[in-house]
């Protein structure tokens, strides 16, 4: 697996972005097919027999669809950049990067070989470090020492 990602990182990036879009645009069709032969499959078994409404074609079954995506949302990842400002703890961390420090991806090739070597071996003497370091008090602790 490791050298098709290393082959896949030598594909130039016009080549990368044509093919996203060729695939996207090719999913969303069958997406479309799919789900709008589903929705008039479904209406046509059910509506009829329990409500007395006419049976629909695909063109109104995807337009059923587009409707319900309209009006429901188009669903996602189920997280959303609101969900994090009004939770922050239970939110990924975020590193804040200093002035002049960036993060450098192409390293990242090398994680799986270390982690193997070093990487398992580093993380749980760290873990017991941390469980043997006094716990620190939390700001809002601090805070209410104060109060008091």
């Amino acid at each position: 697996m490791d050298h098709i990602k290393k082959r896949w990182d030598k594909v130039p990036n016009w080549a990368k972005y044509t093919l996203y879009t060729v695939l996207g645009i090719a999913g969303a069709f069958l997406m479309g097919l799919l789900f709008g032969n589903l929705i008039m499959w479904l209406w046509n078994w059910l509506m009829p027999k329990l409500f007395g409404l006419p049976v629909i074609g695909f063109w109104e079954g995807l337009g059923l669809f587009l409707l319900a995506k309209i009006l429901f949302g188009f669903g996602g990842s189920g997280s959303s950049g609101d969900g994090e400002k009004k939770h922050p703890k239970h939110g990924k961390r975020h590193h804040h990067y200093g002035e002049g420090e960036t993060r450098d991806w192409k390293d990242w090739e090398y994680y799986d070989d270390w982690w193997e070597a070093d990487g398992k071996e580093a993380f749980h003497a760290y873990a017991e470090n941390i469980k043997k370091e006094p716990k620190d008090e939390t700001a809002d602790e601090k805070a209410d020492k104060k109060a008091e």
